[in-house]
């Protein structure tokens, strides 16, 4: 009997010695696969299917590092992830057992996931969680750091947030990869493009060329192409067309489509339709869906303009047949658009649920069938609604939240440039001192040590208080103010179009931050940016009104819709907001 227990333990051991062996083995070859997703994923993901056997006879931990380097071969294939059925215990479990390696890496494909599924701010937050479980240890993880930042940055995009875009834009950046350097570039050069600032838009532009030119000549084509589109978008033709000519010599197949219609564009707009043609002719035959809508429709435009200049009847009909095709075309894209939009929504149900569903509906009668897919739709339209009101809400909420604490800011800076600061900290001061007749050498330090704190708030209140008032001085000194001042005083001629470009420059080169923080607590049109413009150089309502063209009445109504629309006064003063321009 004893021997045959010590059997059984013998057995029992080996078992499990022999378990863990395997267990041990496989994590292995999982994380193999996992490095190899990221150069060949196709190949990443056939060695998993060969392990599929294997994992359900493995522990927890190994079957969750299995799904994980399933889900990122996928992603690295560009396979859309449909659900989130896969990612959800994954996440759950490595948050519940942090792993410095894997707990990042889960939180980010579930970012992912929600990315594709279109529940934004869900993915944001996991982008997020995944920043913060890499912690301090950006330099070992660099490269899941950047990406994170570089999703957010395209979410924040999508979103049309591109001030809060460009900060995790620029956090993106990898200069310890020469390679894909010029996508960071272009990136930001984008996002720079979209809030109005050209200058450094193109600055970031021709860091993309010569980062491209450098590392990766491979990337020079699709830099170029950018940067005509971008030179067309500016009113730059000639700059368009110079880049245009370089590129057309050498790029890719796959970007023939983009470099075709931004040449025929900027053709057009050079030397007219007829030399467009070739290009609108390509695009029309063979370019894709997008390009051949573009190109029949400026096609119907190029043959009623030949109809018309040389009165010929008959191409009235090659006019109408390229007008048939791109309402066609855009009808197409237009289903292309509802399927992809009613696609996401229906990604969000459970799959295998659904799964199971269609195996019922292909057993049923037609009828049947007709009416519960009537019925899905009907509740895939009803979902989709109830998202994009969600999504909606989310990211005016967000919007507000950060403008919040952008008005926040200035609005603590302000106060402490005030007289009422200074003088706030000149009483405390006088109070300190005049303690220290009355109390015990034990509390006397303190009260010294408060003391100087105050002291030391006071001076650089007043330091602050100083610095304003040259900064306004030097806005002062500059020749555009005379020039619009006497302007004004002698009744003369005023290019003020000009001179407001040439104002803006002045202020924001004294005040830089200026712009950024009067578009990142509100949305300002060009008029009440202007309005705002020259109430910080100094000009008065009754003068803007003039400048501009517009009634004193015109004028003190916008200033009260902007008082309104950030501090949400309705009765507002239009000198209140007069007065927080002047603290920017």
């Amino acid at each position: 009997m004893k021997h045959l227990l010590l059997i059984i333990v013998a057995v029992v051991c080996i078992a499990v010695v022999a378990g863990c062996a395997d267990n041990s083995r496989l994590r292995d070859d999982i994380d193999r696969a996992g490095r190899l997703a990221d150069t060949c994923p196709d190949s990443a993901i056939a060695l998993l299917d060969s392990l599929s056997p294997a994992i359900n006879q493995a522990d927890k931990a190994t079957r969750m590092r299995y799904d994980l380097m399933l889900i990122k071969s996928r992603d690295k294939a560009y396979i859309e992830h449909r659900n989130d059925s896969m990612i959800a215990p994954v996440v759950e479990y490595f948050t519940g057992h942090s792993d410095p390696d894997l707990t990042p890496l889960a939180l980010y494909y579930a970012g992912r996931v929600y990315s594709d599924l279109g529940d934004v701010p869900r993915a944001l937050d996991y982008f997020q969680q995944a920043v913060n479980a890499i912690g301090d240890d950006t330099i070992k993880r660099y490269g899941l750091y950047k990406v994170c930042h570089s999703q957010i940055a395209e979410l924040f995009m999508h979103q049309h947030l591109f001030n809060y875009a460009l900060n995790s834009a620029i956090k993106a950046v990898d200069l310890s990869s020469p390679e894909t350097l010029h996508w960071d570039y272009e990136m930001i050069a984008c996002i720079y493009y979209e809030i109005g600032t050209i200058d450094s838009s193109l600055t970031y532009y021709k860091r993309a060329y010569d980062s491209a030119l450098k590392n990766n000549p491979a990337g020079i084509s699709r830099v170029k192409q950018q940067m005509a589109s971008f030179f067309y978008h500016c009113g730059e033709y000639s700059k368009a067309d110079s880049i245009l000519s370089t590129l057309m010599t050498n790029y890719p197949a796959d970007l023939k489509n983009q470099v075709y219609s931004t040449k025929a564009s900027n053709t057009i707009k050079i030397e007219g339709y007829e030399a467009a043609f070739p290009y609108l002719k390509w695009l029309a035959d063979s370019g894709n869906i997008y390009g051949q809508t573009y190109g029949n429709g400026e096609l119907a435009n190029y043959y009623s303009y030949i109809a018309e200049k040389y009165d010929a009847a008959e191409k009235y009909d090659s006019a109408a047949m390229h007008l048939r095709s791109y309402i066609k075309l855009q009808d197409s894209i237009n289903k292309i658009t509802q399927i992809e939009a009613v696609e996401k929504v229906k990604g969000m149900y459970d799959y295998s649920i659904r799964e199971k569903d269609n195996k019922i509906l292909r057993t049923e009668n037609r009828l049947r069938r007709e009416l519960n897919v009537a019925l899905a739709f009907i509740l895939a339209a009803v979902v989709f609604i109830g998202w994009i009101l969600f999504r909606d809400s989310n990211r005016k909420r967000m919007v507000l939240r950060y403008k919040n604490i952008a008005l926040k800011s200035i609005l603590d800076d302000t106060r402490k440039s005030t007289k009422e600061y200074q003088q706030e900290m000149q009483d405390k001061v006088d109070s300190l001192t005049k303690q220290l007749d009355v109390i015990d050498s034990v509390k006397a330090t303190a009260t010294e040590l408060a003391i100087k704190k105050s002291e030391i708030l006071l001076s650089d209140s007043i330091l602050t208080v100083e610095e304003r008032a040259q900064q306004y001085i030097r806005l002062l000194e500059k020749p555009v103010i005379s020039y619009l001042k006497n302007g004004l005083t002698k009744g003369e001629s005023l290019n003020t179009t000009k001179a407001l470009v040439e104002l803006e420059k002045c202020v924001n080169d004294i005040y830089p931050e200026f712009k950024h923080k009067l578009i990142s607590i509100c949305g300002v049109n060009i008029t009440e940016y202007n309005v705002s413009l020259l109430l910080k150089s100094g000009f008065s309502p009754s003068e803007i009104s003039k400048l501009l063209s517009k009634s004193n009445e015109t004028i003190s109504s916008i200033r009260r819709r902007l008082m309104k629309k950030v501090f949400n006064q309705k009765n507002a003063s239009p000198k209140l907001w007069d007065e927080f321009i002047s603290s920017l």
